[in-house]
């Protein structure tokens, strides 16, 4: 029997501008770094043309692109600027990933690709690999289209295999599993986005991680 090699994340070929929506935020808890563990967030988009076109990986499923950051909210942190660029606002109060995703789940934007080589690490042809990063968010001009993320599950829906059984991380998404059998729960746009709370001793929902 041969071992199954882990599935490689698909990057675009070339940078330049997109079109993307966000489809998750994802906890990545102590995260080793060269300053030590740090608590990271990672904010998921799937990518389409200026034109309105989906740009779709091998297997002819939507492309995505991840973007991290420091999961720290300060004046000068580069998620609080991200954050202002992609809402092209002030962010409201928020001390969890999950406030987080109600907020951006859903909202699109302008991107800019770069392409920068990894020479630390090759392709499967033995070529230096390469980074694709978000290098700046701008909003959508009028009549301007953007991916849906239709079909996209969040990670945090996602099955987990723990003693041969599979769990999940939320009650909501081993229901919805439950009631549509063979399948995983979808993408869904949120229909009401956070809004910041009155007083600043807001509740953690469960299985988030403070910032």
């Amino acid at each position: 029997m041969e071992f199954s090699k882990p599935k490689s994340f698909e990057k675009p070929k070339e940078g330049g501008p997109v079109v993307g929506t966000i489809v998750d935020v994802v906890d990545m808890p102590n995260v080793q770094t060269q300053y030590g563990l740090k608590n990271k967030v990672r904010i998921m988009w799937v990518i389409g043309t200026l034109q309105g076109q989906p740009i779709l990986d091998t297997e002819g499923k939507p492309m995505t692109v991840a973007e991290f950051y420091t999961a720290i909210l300060a004046e000068n942190s580069n998620l609080s600027k991200a954050l202002i660029q992609i809402l092209n606002a002030q962010p409201p109060l928020m001390n969890s990933t999950e406030q987080m995703a109600q907020l951006l789940i859903g909202r699109s934007s302008n991107l800019f690709l770069t392409k920068t080589p990894n020479p630390k690490k090759l392709d499967a042809q033995g070529n230096p690999d390469y980074y694709i990063n978000i290098a700046g968010h701008s909003p959508l001009t009028p009549g301007q289209v953007a991916p849906s993320g239709q079909g996209y599950v969040r990670e945090i829906n996602r099955p987990k295999t723990v003693g041969g059984q599979q769990t999940y991380a939320t009650p909501q998404a081993a229901q919805q599993a439950q009631q549509q059998p063979g399948q995983q729960p979808s993408f869904q746009q949120p229909q009401n986005g956070y809004v910041a709370p009155q007083n600043t001793q807001a509740t953690l929902p469960p299985n988030t991680r403070a910032f």
